[in-house]
């Protein structure tokens, strides 16, 4: 009895095993990418290998799974693309892998979570890159120009870091409206990049942003180089360039509430009106003292022919 028992246990044992190594393969590599690959010139088979590529992105972005990498090769790609959860799109050189929106009323690209946009050029749709509510996303070495609204429009929602926005390495320029604009709180990091003649503000923050504002040029816009607000926000900006805008530098609005902007070692140099304006909107006792709390200038930052002066007195506005 005991004998047949054994055997049993034994086959069991056996068989367990068996389907570890078998199933060993999958696991091993089930944290690997996939590679989608497309190129505008592309005829006769379309499947996405490297050899019979697609011959658009949104092809591409239908066939693709989660942790999927598309890499495109460089032409113009004339449509409106919808980025999925956890897929990333990669172009062949950022001048000239192109995608032109076929749709002018459509954002030229909208990122959903965890997507991630590399080296292209975005254009011609009513904003060139949507961020929508909730989602993460990533832009990096791209250029995103002549669009007839924003150049980047972020959703608001929340300040959680899993919903937070990095833009780095990108030229975001000559649109119609800003060139990065937040309408609600959000988690936004802007680093290394050229935001630089929009035809109204170069980075506009909404209340309640978390903002890392490091290491940019932000030139020549015909508003202001960055419009920010106090109230419920926490914005570090350091090491920025702010050139030739045609109104402020960087315009503050405060409404009274606690929060936190803190500008370092910048350069502030030719703006229409003031290097840095101080704008309340509200009535609240002691204003002095509670911008001198929440607004920190260190002494490092460089100021000089700015059309009004360095930094203006609190101008209320209510």
């Amino acid at each position: 009895m005991f004998k047949n028992v054994n055997n049993k246990t034994g086959i069991i044992i056996f068989g367990a095993v068996v389907a570890i190594f078998v199933a060993l393969p999958i696991f091993a590599f089930s944290g690997r990418h996939a590679d989608l690959y497309v190129n505008a010139k592309a005829n006769g088979t379309e499947n996405g290998s490297k050899e019979h590529p697609y011959e658009t992105i949104s092809q591409a972005i239908h066939k693709a799974k989660g942790n999927t990498e598309i890499h495109v090769s460089n032409g113009e790609y004339k449509e409106n693309i919808t980025i999925k959860k956890d897929v990333k799109i990669l172009g062949e050189d950022k001048k000239k892998t192109i995608i032109k929106a076929k749709k002018d009323k459509w954002a030229t690209v909208t990122m959903k979570d965890g997507s991630e946009i590399n080296d292209f050029t975005i254009k011609n749709g009513e904003v060139g890159i949507l961020v929508e509510s909730h989602d993460s996303a990533k832009i990096i070495n791209c250029i995103v120009k002549n669009n007839d609204q924003d150049g980047i429009f972020i959703e608001g929602s929340d300040i959680k870091k899993s919903h937070q926005v990095i833009i780095s390495k990108t030229e975001v320029k000559e649109n119609n409206w800003s060139g990065i604009f937040s309408n609600g709180p959000r988690r936004v990091v802007v680093t290394e990049s050229d935001i630089l003649n929009n035809k109204k503000d170069g980075i506009d923050l909404a209340r309640g942003a978390s903002a890392w504002i490091a290491g940019n040029s932000i030139n020549e816009n015909k508003g202001s180089g960055l419009k920010l607000t106090v109230d419920a926000s926490d914005i570090w900006t350091k090491n920025n360039s702010v050139r030739r805008n045609s109104r402020e530098g960087m315009e503050v609005s405060f409404f009274g509430g606690s929060g936190r902007v803190d500008v370092s070692k910048s350069k502030f140099v030719g703006n229409g009106f003031y290097g840095i304006a101080k704008i309340q909107r509200a009535s609240f006792g002691n204003s002095v003292g509670s911008w001198n709390k929440y607004l920190t200038i260190d002494g490092k930052n460089e100021f000089w022919d700015n059309g009004k002066g360095s930094i203006s007195n609190i101008f209320h506005i209510i």
